[in-house]
């Protein structure tokens, strides 16, 4: 699990450093996820890439229609939304996403405000 701790918190770091100039709103970031997936896993592939793109919109804004609050949940849904992308890419299952994803919350402040 530390693997993870670590993957996540670079991806973190780096999307967090490319939103750094205001030019993109915090709660967007989420929409880099597949990006720094791609690019820190070498992927060229654009329908694996459209297919993230496509889960990720849909989980996180299905999330903003329950509690619209949780657009300040930025890291949170970036987190969630880079780990998906090694579902969709057949590299975790579901079951192994949620391990992670708790290990994840526990280790790092993702609901700061």
């Amino acid at each position: 699990m530390e693997k993870w701790l670590i993957e996540v918190k670079e991806a973190l770091s780096e999307a967090l450093e490319a939103i750094s100039n205001g030019d993109i709103p915090q709660e967007n970031l989420y929409q880099l996820a597949s990006l720094f997936y791609s690019k820190r896993n070498h992927m060229n592939n654009s329908s694996l890439f459209e297919a993230m793109n496509h889960e990720i919109d849909e989980q996180v804004k299905s999330d903003w229609s329950f509690d619209p609050n949780s657009k300040l949940h930025y890291k949170f849904h970036f987190v969630s939304s880079y780990l998906i992308c090694f579902v969709i890419a057949g590299k975790i299952d579901e079951f192994t996403y949620d391990q992670i994803m708790d290990f994840v919350n526990q280790k790092l402040d993702l609901f700061e405000e």
